[in-house]
């Protein structure tokens, strides 16, 4: 239903049955004096097309699909203004130097204490090429598609990083109680 109205504001600038009384009155305050400097007579069908025409004028839209699965064909057939009256940008693979400077810019937001932050971003971004490749590879033997997006790499970076707080947590309980135990012995060996 959202993509409907989407391509009802693309094709037309205006989404059938959206305004009540109350939002027409407002529109026809607002755009009596467009429609009359203008030179149309202000009636309420002029003045509601002046309205469409500023809607037309004004209003950006950005969407973001993914061409993942066969939904995205589905989505482009059945609402065509999503084709005809957009300007269609197809992101391809980054480059390695660009998953590097994400890597670091995201391992470095906040202090994570890594000490060999260079080799692991360049890991990152190697996992990431060989993953892509594979990828290829998968629909040259297979015939299936697969799709390493940018969004898997940024997903692959927070995936670390939540790994990574987890398993701190992890191994400093353990330390805490291995101490604990320490001490306790310590305790006991003096007592």
């Amino acid at each position: 239903q959202f993509v409907e109205m989407v391509n009802n504001i693309l094709n037309s600038g205006d989404v059938p049955n959206l305004y009540k009384n109350e939002d027409l009155d407002v529109i026809t305050q607002a755009c009596r004096g467009a429609c009359q400097s203008a030179g149309m007579v202000p009636n309420k069908t002029n003045i509601f097309i002046t309205y469409i025409g500023r809607v037309k004028k004004n209003v950006h839209v950005v969407l973001a699909f993914s061409p993942i699965s066969s939904a995205f064909r589905v989505r482009l057939r059945m609402f065509p203004s999503l084709v005809n009256c957009c300007t269609i940008d197809w992101f391809a693979e980054w480059p390695a130097e660009a998953l590097y400077s994400v890597a670091h810019m995201k391992m470095t937001e906040e202090d994570m204490g890594l000490t060999h932050l260079e080799g692991l971003l360049a890991c990152f971004s190697k996992v990431h090429k060989d993953a892509e490749a594979s990828a290829k590879e998968f629909v040259t033997t297979l015939k299936r598609q697969v799709y390493i997006t940018p969004t898997s790499f940024l997903e692959l970076l927070s995936g670390y990083k939540k790994v990574l707080v987890g398993k701190r947590k992890e191994v400093g309980t353990k330390q805490n109680r291995y101490q604990g135990g320490l001490d306790k012995l310590s305790e006991a060996a003096v007592a």
